[in-house]
Protein backbone atom coordinates (compact mmCIF):
# COMPACT_ATOMS: atom_id res chain seq x y z
CA UNK A 1 0.00 0.00 0.00
CA UNK A 2 1.06 3.76 -1.07
CA UNK A 3 -0.30 6.27 1.71
CA UNK A 4 0.58 10.11 0.23
CA UNK A 5 1.33 11.31 3.69
CA UNK A 6 4.43 8.94 3.20
CA UNK A 7 6.01 11.15 0.80
CA UNK A 8 6.83 13.87 2.69
CA UNK A 9 8.81 11.13 5.14
CA UNK A 10 10.58 8.28 2.54
CA UNK A 11 12.40 9.69 -0.90
CA UNK A 12 10.59 6.50 -2.49
CA UNK A 13 7.05 4.78 -1.89
CA UNK A 14 7.00 2.21 0.63
CA UNK A 15 3.67 0.33 -0.42
CA UNK A 16 1.93 0.23 -4.30
CA UNK A 17 -1.29 1.84 -4.13
CA UNK A 18 -3.90 -0.35 -3.05
CA UNK A 19 -6.17 1.74 -1.11
CA UNK A 20 -6.72 5.26 -0.72
CA UNK A 21 -7.98 5.81 2.21
CA UNK A 22 -5.49 7.79 4.89
CA UNK A 23 -3.45 5.26 7.44
CA UNK A 24 -3.89 4.36 10.54
CA UNK A 25 -1.87 5.49 13.39
CA UNK A 26 -0.54 2.13 13.44
CA UNK A 27 0.69 2.62 10.23
CA UNK A 28 2.49 6.18 10.56
CA UNK A 29 4.05 5.02 14.07
CA UNK A 30 5.30 1.83 12.47
CA UNK A 31 6.65 3.90 9.12
CA UNK A 32 8.27 6.36 11.82
CA UNK A 33 9.96 4.21 14.11
CA UNK A 34 10.51 0.66 12.01
CA UNK A 35 11.74 1.92 8.61
CA UNK A 36 15.00 0.09 7.15
CA UNK A 37 15.05 -1.48 10.29
CA UNK A 38 15.33 -5.64 10.97
CA UNK A 39 13.41 -7.70 12.49
CA UNK A 40 14.85 -7.87 15.52
CA UNK A 41 15.28 -4.06 15.69
CA UNK A 42 12.11 -3.36 15.17
CA UNK A 43 10.09 -1.38 18.06
CA UNK A 44 6.58 -3.83 18.74
CA UNK A 45 3.38 -3.16 18.35
CA UNK A 46 2.87 -2.59 22.41
CA UNK A 47 5.71 -0.12 22.59
CA UNK A 48 4.97 2.32 19.09
CA UNK A 49 3.07 4.45 21.12
CA UNK A 50 5.64 4.58 23.80
CA UNK A 51 8.54 5.18 21.49
CA UNK A 52 6.84 7.37 18.68
CA UNK A 53 4.23 9.96 21.09
CA UNK A 54 6.89 12.79 20.85
CA UNK A 55 7.29 12.78 17.21
CA UNK A 56 3.20 13.30 17.45
CA UNK A 57 2.74 15.25 20.24
CA UNK A 58 6.06 17.79 19.51
CA UNK A 59 3.37 21.06 19.82
CA UNK A 60 2.44 22.08 23.09
CA UNK A 61 -1.41 22.40 24.50
CA UNK A 62 -2.41 22.79 28.51
CA UNK A 63 -2.45 20.00 30.66
CA UNK A 64 -3.10 19.47 34.64
CA UNK A 65 -0.32 18.99 36.84
CA UNK A 66 -1.80 16.26 38.15
CA UNK A 67 -1.98 13.93 34.43
CA UNK A 68 1.41 12.41 33.45
CA UNK A 69 1.44 13.91 29.94
CA UNK A 70 3.47 11.05 28.47
CA UNK A 71 0.99 8.82 30.03
CA UNK A 72 -1.92 11.03 28.61
CA UNK A 73 -0.12 11.27 24.78
CA UNK A 74 0.90 7.51 24.75
CA UNK A 75 -3.38 6.60 26.05
CA UNK A 76 -4.68 8.80 22.67
CA UNK A 77 -2.42 6.93 20.46
CA UNK A 78 -3.27 3.22 21.78
CA UNK A 79 -7.15 4.06 22.30
CA UNK A 80 -6.85 5.04 18.31
CA UNK A 81 -4.31 3.33 16.81
CA UNK A 82 -6.25 1.16 14.20
CA UNK A 83 -8.20 4.18 13.69
CA UNK A 84 -6.87 5.89 10.28
CA UNK A 85 -6.81 9.27 10.68
CA UNK A 86 -9.43 12.03 9.40
CA UNK A 87 -6.84 13.87 6.38
CA UNK A 88 -5.15 13.77 3.29
CA UNK A 89 -2.12 14.07 5.44
CA UNK A 90 0.08 13.56 8.35
CA UNK A 91 0.91 16.87 8.96
CA UNK A 92 -3.27 18.32 8.24
CA UNK A 93 -3.79 15.83 11.20
CA UNK A 94 -1.33 16.94 13.57
CA UNK A 95 -2.71 20.75 13.13
CA UNK A 96 -5.86 19.70 14.05
CA UNK A 97 -4.93 17.35 16.74
CA UNK A 98 -2.91 20.25 18.04
CA UNK A 99 -6.46 23.12 17.74
CA UNK A 100 -8.65 20.59 19.38
CA UNK A 101 -6.17 20.01 22.16
CA UNK A 102 -5.79 23.74 23.22
CA UNK A 103 -9.67 23.45 23.00
CA UNK A 104 -11.19 21.18 24.63
CA UNK A 105 -8.33 20.60 27.60
CA UNK A 106 -8.67 23.47 29.65
CA UNK A 107 -12.59 22.10 30.82
CA UNK A 108 -10.85 19.35 31.35
CA UNK A 109 -8.41 20.15 33.49
CA UNK A 110 -10.52 21.46 35.50
CA UNK A 111 -12.00 18.15 36.40
CA UNK A 112 -8.94 16.49 36.64
CA UNK A 113 -7.91 19.12 39.19
CA UNK A 114 -11.27 18.59 41.10
CA UNK A 115 -10.69 14.90 41.18
CA UNK A 116 -6.77 15.09 42.75
CA UNK A 117 -7.69 17.66 45.61
CA UNK A 118 -10.52 15.47 46.68
CA UNK A 119 -9.10 13.34 49.64
CA UNK A 120 -12.21 10.50 49.37
CA UNK A 121 -10.65 9.19 52.99
CA UNK A 122 -10.89 12.02 54.58
CA UNK A 123 -13.81 14.42 53.02
CA UNK A 124 -17.34 13.12 54.71
CA UNK A 125 -20.16 15.04 55.56
CA UNK A 126 -19.73 18.40 57.39
CA UNK A 127 -22.24 19.75 59.95
CA UNK A 128 -21.90 23.14 61.56
CA UNK A 129 -23.70 24.11 64.55
CA UNK A 130 -23.29 27.83 66.75
CA UNK A 131 -25.07 29.33 69.72
CA UNK A 132 -24.88 30.64 73.04
CA UNK A 133 -25.32 29.66 76.93
CA UNK A 134 -26.61 31.67 79.48
CA UNK A 135 -26.14 30.70 82.50
CA UNK A 136 -27.01 32.80 85.91
CA UNK A 137 -26.21 31.64 89.68
CA UNK A 138 -28.38 33.71 92.36
CA UNK A 139 -26.67 33.39 96.53
CA UNK A 140 -28.54 35.31 99.24
CA UNK A 141 -27.01 34.63 102.65
CA UNK A 142 -28.04 35.60 105.99
CA UNK A 143 -26.93 35.13 109.21
CA UNK A 144 -28.25 35.76 112.87
CA UNK A 145 -26.52 36.25 116.08
CA UNK A 146 -28.54 36.71 119.23
CA UNK A 147 -27.02 36.93 122.69
CA UNK A 148 -28.90 37.07 126.10
CA UNK A 149 -26.91 37.92 129.50
CA UNK A 150 -28.65 38.36 132.97
CA UNK A 151 -26.89 38.56 135.78
CA UNK A 152 -28.16 39.10 139.46
CA UNK A 153 -26.53 40.21 142.79
CA UNK A 154 -27.92 40.01 145.95
CA UNK A 155 -26.11 41.53 149.20
CA UNK A 156 -28.04 40.24 152.85
CA UNK A 157 -26.52 41.77 155.15
CA UNK A 158 -28.07 40.65 158.84
CA UNK A 159 -26.91 40.91 162.74
CA UNK A 160 -28.09 40.96 166.25
CA UNK A 161 -26.84 42.89 169.21
CA UNK A 162 -28.73 41.07 171.33
CA UNK A 163 -26.80 37.59 172.21
CA UNK A 164 -29.06 35.59 173.86
CA UNK A 165 -31.32 35.29 170.75
CA UNK A 166 -31.31 32.23 168.81
CA UNK A 167 -29.45 31.84 165.83
CA UNK A 168 -32.54 30.56 164.18
CA UNK A 169 -34.42 34.21 164.67
CA UNK A 170 -31.57 35.85 162.64
CA UNK A 171 -31.23 33.61 159.60
CA UNK A 172 -35.30 33.76 159.62
CA UNK A 173 -35.31 37.43 160.22
CA UNK A 174 -37.61 37.14 162.53
CA UNK A 175 -35.57 39.15 165.37
CA UNK A 176 -32.51 41.19 163.67
CA UNK A 177 -30.92 44.57 164.79
CA UNK A 178 -29.57 45.47 161.82
CA UNK A 179 -30.81 44.52 157.68
CA UNK A 180 -29.34 45.59 155.00
CA UNK A 181 -30.45 43.77 151.70
CA UNK A 182 -29.18 44.67 148.16
CA UNK A 183 -30.38 43.40 145.03
CA UNK A 184 -28.53 44.51 141.80
CA UNK A 185 -29.62 42.97 138.41
CA UNK A 186 -28.12 43.08 135.23
CA UNK A 187 -29.88 42.06 131.64
CA UNK A 188 -28.05 42.49 128.10
CA UNK A 189 -29.76 41.23 124.38
CA UNK A 190 -27.67 41.79 121.49
CA UNK A 191 -29.29 40.45 118.51
CA UNK A 192 -27.05 41.28 115.02
CA UNK A 193 -28.40 39.89 111.26
CA UNK A 194 -25.98 40.17 108.39
CA UNK A 195 -27.24 39.35 104.92
CA UNK A 196 -25.24 38.72 101.52
CA UNK A 197 -26.66 38.43 98.10
CA UNK A 198 -24.24 37.12 95.19
CA UNK A 199 -25.66 36.96 91.70
CA UNK A 200 -23.55 35.59 88.55
CA UNK A 201 -23.91 35.71 85.13
CA UNK A 202 -22.01 34.14 82.05
CA UNK A 203 -22.78 34.14 78.61
CA UNK A 204 -20.71 32.11 76.36
CA UNK A 205 -20.58 31.67 72.77
CA UNK A 206 -19.78 28.18 70.88
CA UNK A 207 -19.43 27.16 67.48
CA UNK A 208 -18.82 23.40 66.80
CA UNK A 209 -18.16 21.72 63.50
CA UNK A 210 -18.74 17.87 63.02
CA UNK A 211 -16.81 15.92 60.50
CA UNK A 212 -18.38 12.62 59.15
CA UNK A 213 -15.84 10.47 57.08
CA UNK A 214 -17.71 7.90 54.60
CA UNK A 215 -18.14 5.06 55.64
CA UNK A 216 -17.77 2.99 52.21
CA UNK A 217 -14.80 3.90 51.48
CA UNK A 218 -14.34 1.22 48.57
CA UNK A 219 -17.43 2.34 46.89
CA UNK A 220 -16.16 6.30 46.88
CA UNK A 221 -12.81 4.97 45.51
CA UNK A 222 -14.65 3.35 42.90
CA UNK A 223 -16.32 5.91 42.47
CA UNK A 224 -13.72 7.96 41.97
CA UNK A 225 -12.01 5.98 39.59
CA UNK A 226 -15.11 5.92 37.14
CA UNK A 227 -15.07 9.29 37.38
CA UNK A 228 -11.00 10.03 36.14
CA UNK A 229 -12.39 7.14 33.38
CA UNK A 230 -15.45 9.41 32.36
CA UNK A 231 -13.19 12.37 32.02
CA UNK A 232 -11.07 10.32 29.50
CA UNK A 233 -14.13 8.98 27.44
CA UNK A 234 -15.12 12.63 26.86
CA UNK A 235 -11.78 13.74 25.95
CA UNK A 236 -12.25 10.62 23.25
CA UNK A 237 -15.57 11.60 22.34
CA UNK A 238 -13.68 15.03 21.30
CA UNK A 239 -11.05 13.90 19.27
CA UNK A 240 -13.19 11.41 17.21
CA UNK A 241 -13.61 14.33 14.88
CA UNK A 242 -10.31 13.90 14.08
CA UNK A 243 -10.30 10.26 12.75
CA UNK A 244 -11.78 8.64 9.62
CA UNK A 245 -15.40 7.41 9.88
CA UNK A 246 -16.23 4.24 11.00
CA UNK A 247 -18.87 2.53 8.61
Amino acid sequence: MFYPFFNYLFATPLFTITDNRPPSIYDILNAMLNFGKTDDEKVKISDLAKEGHTKIFDFSYPLSNYVNKDNFEIMILNKFLQRRIGFETFTAFKIQLNVKLNEIMPKYNKLFDALENWDIFLDGELTTREGFENNTANSENEINNTSENTTENIADLRSSNTPQNQLQNVRDGSYVTNYDYNTNTANSNDVSTTRGTTNSKNVNNYSETIKRSPADKIQIFKEMQENINSIYTLIFNDLEELFYSLV
